[in-house]
């Protein structure tokens, strides 16, 4: 959807979706840290595969709703003639 547009955001970029994407990458992949609700609970650590699990999940869910709400520009309408000769 972004593609199109190059990487920087100024331009409607895919910069800022790439960014967020790495960063929940990386989140899921690393797991809870020192100051997480996890350690204060106390909970065990995930298995390996649950990282690979939600970043596949991420992305299809990413991939489901872009197709889900894709809706085509509409036609633009065609110039009339009238328009072309006039200045500005």
């Amino acid at each position: 959807m972004k593609w199109r547009n190059g990487l920087w955001v100024q331009h409607d970029g895919y910069e800022y979706p790439l960014v967020l994407i790495a960063l929940a990458a990386a989140l899921s992949f690393t797991g809870p840290g020192r100051y997480s609700v996890d350690r204060v609970l106390d909970l065990p650590p995930w298995p390996w595969w649950s990282a690979v699990l939600a970043v596949t999940v991420g992305a299809a869910c990413g991939l489901a709703t872009r197709a889900l709400l894709h809706r085509p520009a509409p036609p633009l309408p065609p110039r009339s003639g009238s328009d072309e000769n006039r200045p500005g």
